[in-house]
């Protein structure tokens, strides 16, 4: 209580003294980025070295830089696949200045970078998380991160996993590239977060459409683009270290970068990266959550050399992790259930620990790349493999002493080639076409004394895609074609153990169309049509047993509602996910304003997804059971959001993020939709003050509103009734249901201050900031353990970060 006190005094002193520094800093910088022929680079980065301020162009190639202080400023200009420019300007009036940028074929990891640079363009819809905003939230997952974007959310399991959820739908409909590779890993469970380190990454782009159609199938929500740094190519060594330390869950994080080229090889570039994070048992605002705590090791390593015209780099990184689920979910009967549906604080609630027990998971994953590049007078060729190595252990509390006996062991090794032709003899009409293979085995290791949760299997997918891109004066159009092919084989066990054996098969096409105008004053608006499917995964047909980390029984489409027999696909209504997208976003960039509206109407045919169906015992427990089904789903929304420049110095950023989801073929609702959102945030920068470089200060309100498109409500205490009067609560009744009403609406404030100084030859970064203050008590819709316990307590952060 003292330290949340001191806080809120320490931030409160800031406002005031920034409040009464007196300035004159109101000098802009504007201009465009352009080619060589003068053609507008969209999403090329801009950063003032002396204030860290950065900037993206945007769709017309503007940018702008507002509430410069004067003094001498240096300005970098990057675009992927383009020279980096360098200009040093005086700041005493305003200045407008035209960046022409050379090209330059550099390395390879630039080979998707640059795609996805370019599919920005043309996704028309498309958000940034440059490195500053990154700095500014290290230490948290991939997940959490994300969810600064508007129309970005996230599904979680407890305190410590995260998933991305974009426009409403999220796992297998979102596609990750990770360093240029898509990330293949078990993502079928809600529960199962990327293995991905957040620290790798310089930028991360979002993409809310289908458009980035060359990635393949599965993008039915979008596209998230982690992308790293561009390797060293001249000699010299640098680098950065951050430490995180965070109050709730005690946790503490290190992560170091070393970089460099070699003396006398002009082109070769090399980097070496490590993470290490220790978590214990986090808190909510009156209880311990038992059992959540998390331990992570994580390191990459890469090198490269590129001369003008062609390129090759190798790169592999390793994540492991351990993560505890919570203790409050291990259910022995329908009375626990019940109880740890209704009290507080949760079952097994125990003092602080950083021990991690049973259940938890622990998974690895190993991802080794190598890609290169040749441009000749036609074109640019690319050429790019992958290889995936995902291991998936998953402990639960079992009795006869095998709880140190993995419940579910998976390894899923996966192999990637692309290969990719852009032509580059037109300034008006740019093109590319590629093919990509995937060949991926899934196996369960002997051993885990139980029918596997989902079977073994071979995929092999096969895609072939064309793009075209036309420039007119006004106007930019883009357009893309694709046809994927996926052939499955099964081999899996059901619940009687007899072996079954299928072989299945899946393909279609994908197209997407799409335009930017430039309209007056700049301002432009951009709007996209697509049509993208999904094959289905294995998990969704033949998910079979208790899954732990999601505190649940699953079944798959493929088994049979009563007998639980697993069925030919020929013998079920499955028809393949297609999702039909559109997608309009209108900007307006200002000296005192900008703002973004992007509305989107997403109907997804034949949508798959887990359906609450009642509950259920067996020898491990009693949990809620769910099914997969399908059925027609409409995703209607709109992501607002604006920055107010009040003054040189002050800064309000609204956002919204609103979303309705709908059962169409039932008239009914989905469960786990996220819930409305709005924030409003007031920072206060100033580089310069009290001899104090890149001061800032920032408060945050975030409101996050009930979910009133929510299905009925059927409590355990309704079926455990239900059980001993002989009645049945789903009869006369098939529309969806959940267990526990939605949660209330609730209020978060986070605060946060940062500073810079330089010593020596190395700059260091400080930052304190408090995640909500008020510790206010409250349960998220998508956490997927809301029914158990409340959402996290306060959350006091330090950081320091060196770069040298």
């Amino acid at each position: 209580m003292v330290i949340k006190k001191a806080v809120v005094l320490l931030f409160l002193l800031c406002v005031q003294v920034v409040a009464s520094a007196q300035n004159n800093c109101a000098i802009k910088f504007s201009g465009t980025v352009v080619t060589e022929k003068g053609e507008a680079l969209a999403g090329a980065s801009l950063g003032i070295g002396k204030t860290e301020r950065g900037e993206v162009s945007d769709r017309n190639g503007k940018f702008l830089f507002s509430d410069l202080c004067p003094g001498e400023y240096e300005v970098s200009v990057q675009y992927l696949g383009y020279k980096t420019k360098r200009f040093r300007f005086t700041a005493t009036k305003d200045t407008y200045e035209e960046f022409r940028l050379e090209p330059e074929i550099t390395e390879l990891n630039e080979v998707v970078i640059q795609d996805a640079v370019m599919n920005t363009e043309q996704a028309q819809n498309f958000t940034v998380l440059q490195e500053k905003q990154l700095a500014e939230s290290a230490g948290k997952t991939l997940g959490e991160s994300l969810k600064e974007i508007t129309g970005v959310n996230s599904i979680q399991a407890g305190p410590g996993i995260f998933k991305p959820v974009i426009h409403g739908v999220h796992s297998q409909r979102v596609l990750i590239l990770n360093y240029g590779i898509r990330q293949e890993g078990q993502q079928w469970g809600a529960e199962h977060a990327p293995e991905i380190d957040p620290f790798v990454a310089s930028n991360i782009v979002v993409i809310k459409d289908a458009s980035a159609i060359k990635y393949g199938t599965d993008a039915l929500g979008g596209v998230i683009v982690v992308n790293p740094a561009p390797l060293p190519e001249s000699a010299g060594l640098g680098g950065s270290i951050n430490t995180i330390a965070q109050s709730n869950g005690r946790s503490g994080t290190i992560s170091g970068l070393l970089e460099g080229g070699i003396k006398n090889q002009e082109g070769w570039g090399w980097r070496l990266q490590g993470t290490a994070k220790r978590a214990g048992d986090f808190s909510s605002p009156d209880y311990m959550l038992t059992n959540t705590g998390i331990k992570e090791l994580n390191f990459s390593a890469s090198t490269g050399y590129h001369k003008e015209n062609a390129g090759v780099e190798v790169f592999f990184s390793h994540f492991q992790t351990e993560l505890g689920i919570l203790k409050g979910t291990a259910i022995g009967n329908l009375d626990d259930l019940v109880n740890a549906m209704e009290r507080e604080p949760p079952q097994y609630t125990s003092g602080f620990s950083y021990g991690i027990s049973e259940p938890r998971q622990e998974v690895s994953h190993n991802l080794l790349k190598l890609n290169g590049h040749i441009d000749t007078h036609t074109g640019d060729w690319r050429v790019q493999y992958g290889f995936q190595n995902n291991n998936r252990r998953e402990y639960d509390i079992r009795m006869a002493g095998l709880s140190s006996i993995p419940a579910i062991d998976l390894v899923l090794n996966t192999h990637t080639l692309e290969t990719e032709w852009e032509s580059n003899n037109s300034e008006k009409h740019i093109s590319g076409f590629g093919i990509t293979g995937m060949l991926q085995e899934n196996n369960n290791i002997p051993g885990t004394q139980r029918i596997p949760f989902i079977p073994d299997f071979n995929n092999l997918s096969a895609g072939l895609f064309g793009v075209s891109k036309l420039i007119f004066k006004k106007v930019v159009a883009d357009f893309g074609a694709r046809y994927d092919y996926r052939y499955y084989n099964v081999a899996g066990y059901d619940y009687k153990n007899t072996l079954y054996k299928s072989s299945l098969q899946f393909n279609n096409v994908s197209a997407t169309a799409g335009a930017t105008f430039s309209l007056r004053k700049q301002q432009s608006l951009s709007v996209n049509l697509s049509t993208s499917w999904r094959p289905p995964h294995v998990a969704e047909l033949y998910s079979l047993g208790t899954h732990q980390s999601a505190a649940a029984i699953e079944y798959g489409l493929l088994l049979n509602d009563s007998t639980n027999e697993v069925m030919e696909i020929e013998d079920v209504p499955f028809q393949i996910e297609q999702a039909l997208k559109w997608v309009s976003t209108y900007q307006r960039s200002g000296a005192k304003f900008d703002f973004e509206a992007s509305a989107y109407v997403n109907y997804i045919f034949n949508y798959t997804y887990l359906r609450p169906t009642g509950i259920t015992q067996n020898i491990r427990g009693t949990y809620p059971y769910f099914r997969y089904t399908q059925t027609d789903a409409l995703f209607v929304g709109a992501d607002l959001s604006a920055t107010w420049r009040v003054s040189p110095m002050w800064r309000i950023t609204p956002k919204a993020t609103l979303l309705r989801a709908s059962d169409v073929r039932h008239d009914d609702y989905l469960v786990n939709i996220p819930s409305n959102k709005f924030e409003v945030g007031l920072r206060y920068e100033d580089p310069t003050l009290f001899s104090l470089r890149n001061f800032y200060v920032e408060s945050k309100v975030k409101w996050v509103a009930q979910q009133h498109r929510a299905p009925r409500t059927i409590t355990p205490r309704e079926f455990n009734d239900a059980i001993l009067e002989d009645t049945d609560p789903l009869l006369g009744s098939s529309s969806n249901f959940d267990f526990m009403d939605a949660p209330d609406a609730y209020w978060l404030i986070n605060v946060a201050m940062g500073v810079s100084a330089d010593m020596g030859k190395a700059r260091y970064d400080f930052r304190l900031a408090a995640e909500n203050l008020l510790n206010t008590e409250y349960r998220e819709y998508t956490n997927r353990f809301r029914y158990y316990a409340d959402d996290l307590g306060t959350n006091f952060i330090f950081s320091i970060k060196c770069t040298f």
